[in-house]
C-alpha cells in the first residue's frame, strides 16, 4: 500500500490549497474581460481604500522581467499595455480575507481599447513548424492498391485537477522568500520567480508538496510569481487558490488539433504511403506550444513502417486562452487519426485489423513515418499477442450478439507507443542518498509527486538495494532545496530519477563500507542518448507500447455511447509496482475516455463558454466501463535504462479515442471528424444514414 494512502483515506493529508500561514494575505487577481485589447489607463485607488485592502500591484510593481513561460519568457506576470486572452492578469489584490480580496477586484478601474480578435487557427500566427518524412512519397501512392483519406479536429480538453492551482508564499526563518505551491519543477518556479522578483537564487526557496493532480497542466507559472511578489512587496505571508471557474476558464488547456491524414497499403497489406498534415492552437502565448507539436510529428504514423511519408505541421498563436502540455502531450491528437486509417485500410483489404498492425509493426532498424530510424524494436508484439488471445476478442461475435433491443454493440482496437524522457532535452537528474544521525536511509530528489505515487515508487527502488522495507526509506521530494532531478513530467521519473536514486542508493552502501556513521553521497544519472538525428528532429531513445480494446454500446435512439468494456494490453519493461501501473493506465484510459466523448472546452470569440462542471462535462465512476482491466504483458526489459522501465504516465490516453472511434464504426458504419463525439453527432449520423 502507498505510503500517502492512511493520510487521504482519513482527510489528513494536507495539499496545497490547504496551507494556511498565520496571518496570510488572501490574493485575488484582476483579469482582462476582452480576449485582445489595449490597456489605456488603470486606477487602483477606489481598491487601495477599500476595507481590509493591504496592497494592489500593477506591472509597474514588478520589479524584474515582466514576463515568464517555459520555452520564452513571453507572458506577462501583471499586463502593463496589452492583453492577448480574456483572463490575462493586469493586477492583484491583497487583502486580509477571501471576502475582501475578492470585494476590492472590481473596483479596480482599467479602460480598454479592443483590438481585431485571431481565433480562427487558419489566420493565427506561425510560432513553430515541422517537415518530417521519408521516401518518394508520389511513389508510395502509386504503389498502393487502397487509399483512404481521414480528416478531423479534436477538441480543447481541460486538466480537471481535482485540486485548482493553487500556494501560499511567506518569509521562512531563515530570511528566505519561499512560495509553496501545487507545481512540477521546484528549479523551473525558482528561476523564473527570481527573474521576475530581481532576486538572487539563494534568497528565494520553492516547495511543490504533493498536489492533487497536475497532468502537465503545472508546468507552467499560475499563481506561483503572484504570490511571492505580494510577500515581497508587502512582507506579508499569502494565499492564492484559484476558484474552480477561473481554472476552467482561464487556465492551461490541451492543444486542439486539425489533422487531415491520408494512407496507403498494397493488397498484401504492406503500408506504402503516409502523408499527414496538423495544424495545432496554442493560444495566446508560446507556452510550450512548438514541442507539443514536435512529439505529435514524430509519433504521427505510429508504431508502423511505411515505405514513405510526410509530416507537416504548424503551431500558431491566437486569442483563444492557452494551451500547453497534458497527458500525451500531442500524441492522443495524432494517435487518434493514425489508428482510425490504419482500420480503414484492414476493412478495405480484408485483412483482420491487428493482423494488418503486426505485419507492419516497427523493428530494429525500420524507420518510422517521421523519417528517424528505430535502434531496437517497439516491442509491439507482446501486447497485440496479448489483445487477440485474451479477453473480448475471443468472444467478439458473441458480445455484439447480445445487445439490447434499440441498442448496437461495436468493438474497437487500436495500439500505440508513447515516447517517455524529455529526449534531446533530457539533462537526467540528480539524487542524494543519506545515512542519517539517526541510522535512516534517506532520498532527495527535486521532482515533486503529482499524486501518481513516484515517491513511492523511489521508496521501493532504494529499498531494494538497502535491503530494507520501503517504508523505511524516507523520500525528500519537490524541493528546491534538494538536488536537481528535473520535472515530474513526459513519464519520466521512474525511468530517469528512479535510475538516478538507484545508482545513488548502491553508491552509499559501497562508501558505508569504508565509513562509520552518517553520509550523504550524490549522483547524477544521465540516460543514453537519444537516437541520432536521421530526419530533421532527434527522436527518444524508446517508446512504450500499448494495445487497446474497447466494447461498446450505441443507444439508436438518443445517440448516446455507453463504453461498456476496456482491455488495455500493455508492455512496461520492467515493472516496479504493479499497482501503480494498473492505477495509472486506469486513470489515463478515463481521461481518454473523456477526451473521446465528452470533454471540450467551449471558446466563442475568444470567450471561454465552460467555466463550470455543470457545462463542462467530465467522466466519473458513473462512467467507467464496468470491466476495466490493463493486462501487464512484459517482453523483458527495457533496453535504454539499467533498471529497464519504461514511462507509463501517458501510455493509456493515446489508444482511446481511436479505439471507440473504430468501435463505433463497427457498431453503427459511421466515422465521426471531431472529438468529442458527442450524442447529437452519434444520433445526426444515424439519422443521416437512415434518411
Amino acid at each position: 500500500m502507498r505510503g500517502d494512502v492512511e493520510a487521504k483515506l482519513r482527510g489528513e493529508h494536507v495539499y496545497p490549497s490547504d496551507l494556511r500561514p498565520e496571518g496570510a494575505l488572501w490574493v485575488a487577481a484582476i483579469r482582462a474581460p476582452h480576449p485582445h485589447a489595449t490597456i489605456t489607463g488603470i486606477d487602483v485607488s477606489a481598491a487601495l481604500a477599500a476595507p481590509g485592502v493591504v496592497a494592489v500591484l500593477t506591472a509597474s510593481d514588478v520589479p524584474g522581467v515582466n514576463g515568464f513561460g517555459l520555452l520564452t519568457a513571453d507572458q506577462p506576470v501583471l499586463c502593463a499595455t496589452e492583453v492577448r486572452f480574456a483572463g490575462d492578469v493586469v493586477a492583484v489584490v491583497a487583502a486580509e480575507s477571501r471576502a475582501e480580496a475578492y470585494a476590492a477586484r472590481p473596483l479596480v478601474d482599467v479602460s480598454w481599447e479592443a483590438l481585431p480578435l485571431v481565433t480562427d487557427p487558419a489566420e493565427g500566427t506561425v510560432c513553430g513548424e515541422v517537415t518530417l518524412g521519408h521516401g518518394d512519397l508520389d511513389a508510395g501512392f502509386a504503389a498502393a492498391d487502397v487509399v483512404v483519406e481521414y480528416a478531423y479536429h479534436t477538441g480543447r480538453q481541460e486538466h480537471a485537477y481535482i485540486e485548482t492551482e493553487a500556494g501560499v508564499s511567506y518569509i521562512a526563518p531563515d530570511g528566505r522568500l519561499t512560495v509553496s505551491a501545487g507545481s512540477q519543477n521546484p528549479y523551473s518556479d525558482l528561476r523564473q520567480i527570481c527573474a521576475s522578483l530581481d532576486l538572487p537564487a539563494e534568497r528565494v526557496h520553492v516547495l511543490n508538496p504533493m498536489m492533487g493532480g497536475a497532468f502537465g497542466g503545472k508546468e507552467d507559472i499560475s499563481v506561483q510569481i503572484l504570490l511571492a511578489l505580494v510577500t515581497h512587496r508587502t512582507g506579508r505571508s499569502a494565499r492564492f487558490v484559484l476558484e474552480r471557474d477561473e481554472s476552467l476558464a482561464y487556465g492551461m488547456k490541451r492543444h486542439p488539433f486539425d489533422v487531415r491524414i491520408r494512407a496507403g497499403a498494397t493488397s498484401s497489406g504492406e503500408l506504402t504511403a503516409f502523408d499527414a498534415t496538423m495544424l495545432a492552437d496554442t493560444g495566446a502565448y508560446l507556452t510550450i506550444g512548438p514541442a507539443v507539436l514536435t512529439l505529435a510529428a514524430e509519433l504521427a504514423g505510429g508504431p508502423y513502417r511505411y515505405r514513405s511519408s510526410r509530416v507537416l505541421g504548424k503551431v500558431v498563436h491566437t486569442n483563444n486562452g492557452n494551451s500547453s502540455a497534458f497527458r500525451g502531450f500531442g500524441n492522443p491528437q495524432i494517435a487518434a487519426g493514425n489508428e482510425q486509417v490504419i482500420d480503414m485500410l484492414a476493412l478495405r483489404l480484408g485483412i483482420d485489423p491487428l493482423e494488418l498492425r503486426r505485419r507492419n509493426t516497427l523493428g530494429q532498424g525500420d524507420r518510422a513515418a517521421a523519417g528517424f530510424t528505430l535502434a531496437h524494436d517497439v516491442a509491439l508484439g507482446g501486447p497485440l499477442a496479448s489483445a487477440a488471445a485474451v479477453g473480448l476478442l475471443t468472444e467478439a461475435d458473441e458480445w455484439r450478439n447480445a445487445a439490447a433491443a434499440g441498442r448496437r454493440r461495436g468493438i474497437g482496437v487500436a495500439a500505440a507507443w508513447q515516447s517517455f524522457g524529455l529526449g534531446e532535452y533530457e539533462t537526467g537528474a540528480e539524487a542524494w542518498a543519506e545515512r542519517t544521525v539517526e541510522g535512516r536511509w534517506r532520498i532527495s530528489v527535486s521532482c515533486p509527486d503529482l499524486g501518481q505515487g513516484n515517491v513511492d515508487a523511489f521508496a521501493r527502488i532504494a529499498a531494494e538495494v538497502f535491503g530494507c522495507a520501503p517504508a523505511d526509506v524516507e523520500v525528500v521530494h519537490g524541493d528546491s532545496d534538494a538536488p536537481d532531478s528535473e520535472s515530474t513530467n513526459a513519464s519520466r521519473t521512474i525511468f530517469v530519477v528512479g535510475n538516478a536514486v538507484a545508482e545513488a542508493a548502491a553508491l552509499l552502501l559501497e562508501k558505508l563500507r569504508d565509513h562509520e556513521g552518517p553520509l550523504r553521497v550524490s549522483h547524477h544519472y544521465q540516460p543514453k542518448p537519444p537516437m541520432s538525428d536521421t530526419a530533421g528532429l532527434t527522436p527518444h531513445a524508446s517508446f512504450t507500447p500499448s494495445v487497446l480494446v474497447v466494447g461498446l454500446e450505441v443507444d439508436v435512439h438518443t445517440g448516446e455511447v455507453d463504453v461498456r468494456r476496456m482491455e488495455h494490453h500493455i508492455d512496461p519493461g520492467r515493472v516496479i509496482d504493479a499497482t501503480g501501473v494498473r492505477a495509472q493506465s486506469e486513470g489515463a484510459l478515463m481521461q481518454g475516455l473523456g477526451f473521446a466523448l465528452l470533454e471540450d472546452t467551449l471558446v466563442h470569440e475568444g470567450n471561454v463558454l465552460t467555466d463550470r462542471f455543470a457545462n463542462y462535462l467530465v467522466p466519473t465512476v458513473l462512467d467507467a466501463p464496468p470491466e476495466l482491466r490493463t493486462l501487464i504483458i512484459s517482453g523483458g526489459p527495457d533496453p535504454t535504462n539499467p533498471l529497464g522501465v519504461r514511462g507509463v504516465g501517458e501510455i493509456g490516453i493515446a489508444p482511446v479515442a481511436p479505439a471507440i472511434a473504430n468501435a463505433l464504426h463497427d457498431a453503427i458504419g459511421e466515422r465521426f471528424a471531431q472529438f468529442p463525439v458527442t450524442p447529437d453527432a452519434v444520433l445526426a449520423a444515424l439519422d443521416g444514414r437512415n434518411g
